[in-house]
């Protein structure tokens, strides 16, 4: 996936000469990240400048900035707002500066105790479920559809699967989708992440500390979350999480279904050395969905 808008340094710069001169003067760098909708700079030491990298994401970063006021109090940090503006890098967009959040990529590497990280996410999830939904956006096409039904992206999902039929097992992956697709969500829409994968998960001192990437949250089907089962929680943790979240038997075939949809997803567009690490990240998905 191309990039359309990923400026230089020079250009962040100009724009914080234009728009916060008391920032102008601070060092500015591009962070590489496997994400694909953001262009993502550190500026100085403390702040963080977040633009969509294409236009696709442009109303994804503009509906974050939105909503993300509505979860300061969440048992997990959040990014801390600093400054919203708009500029024109042949596409106009929104962009936000955030507080610098402390810590590392949640790889497992960075979890001392993968039970622990896994009843915190837990907690965060049952919190943000009580977050006000009033006026909040609702699962669909402005948060690329996490939290739909699932059977509205059996046409993605099973292509998906059949291009990736060398390297999983394709006839499984294609009864746990129908299986899943046959469950229907039968509570109240709650508000949803949309994308809990390490990237998006912050540790620090080995604990999980914050939850970033906010774009594509929206109010829908929890078990959209609840895929984080088996996308980012360590198996041997993955019953605690169930048993905190208190997830039913159809929501959580329903969550397996989503996990191997953000996989198949993923894995089917990125592999060949388009985003490899997004890859690794959807073959251990697959794994755990003992589809490899």
């Amino acid at each position: 996936m191309n990039d359309d808008i990923a400026p230089e340094e020079t250009a962040i710069r100009r724009l914080l000469r234009e728009m916060t001169p008391q920032w102008a003067d601070l060092p500015v760098r591009r962070l590489i990240s496997s994400g694909t909708d953001n262009a993502i700079y550190r500026i100085g030491e403390r702040l963080l400048l977040r633009l969509p990298r294409r236009e696709a994401a442009a109303n994804l970063v503009a509906k974050e900035l939105d909503w993300l006021p509505r979860f300061t109090n969440l048992p997990l940090d959040v990014p801390r707002l600093l400054f919203r503006g708009s500029a024109d890098f042949g596409l106009k967009c929104d962009f936000g500066i955030f507080e610098w959040m402390d810590g590392d990529i949640a790889s497992p590497q960075a979890i001392a105790e993968p039970d622990a990280a896994a009843l915190a996410l837990a907690a965060f999830l049952k919190a943000l479920h009580r977050v006000d939904i009033r006026g909040a956006p609702h699962a669909g096409e402005l948060n690329h559809r996490r939290g739909v039904a699932l059977e509205a992206l059996s046409s993605v999902t099973l292509p998906a699967i059949d291009i990736l039929a060398d390297e999983i097992d394709a006839e499984a992956a294609r009864r746990l989708w129908q299986k899943a697709c046959a469950t229907v969500y039968q509570g109240p829409p709650v508000w949803l992440h949309g994308d809990l994968k390490a990237d998006n998960l912050i540790a620090r001192e080995g604990r999980l500390a914050g939850v970033i990437d906010w774009g594509l949250c929206a109010v829908g089907d929890p078990a959209a979350d609840y895929a984080a089962a088996w996308s980012w929680v360590e198996p041997s943790a993955r019953q605690a999480f169930r048993v905190t979240c208190d997830v039913s038997d159809v929501d959580w075939l329903r969550a397996e279904g989503w996990a191997l949809y953000g996989a198949v997803i993923a894995l089917s567009y990125y592999r060949g050395g388009r985003n490899e690490a997004l890859c690794e990240q959807s073959r251990l998905t697959l794994s755990r969905l003992n589809m490899r």
